[in-house]
């Protein structure tokens, strides 16, 4: 099974319908294989996500082969911080 890795989420409604279309699936048969209403994966290929939750996204993925993975981004955490400092630390009084 392929991962989906996305920065953008925008990018899963778009990936998913060009996958529907490879299947030949219409939205209404992706819609019944899934347990889900066609205007609920309509709006999904739409980026509409104000209707399907992760369980579903990830439904939907599995039926089409895929799945989401998830990465940490943003800011460091304070592990992440100490490390960075204690090399530069250890840098610095190598070059002493």
């Amino acid at each position: 099974m392929n991962n989906i890795n996305y920065n953008d989420i925008n990018n899963i409604g778009n990936e998913v319908k060009r996958l529907r279309k490879e299947k030949g699936w219409t939205q209404k048969r992706l819609a019944e294989l899934s347990g889900l209403d066609r205007t609920t994966v309509g709006a999904f290929e739409r980026n509409d996500y104000s209707d399907i939750g992760i369980r579903k996204v990830q439904r939907v993925l599995q039926l089409l082969g895929r799945s989401i993975t998830l990465t940490t981004v943003g800011l460091p955490t304070l592990d992440d911080l100490q490390n960075k400092n204690n090399m530069i630390t250890r840098s610095s009084e190598g070059e002493s």
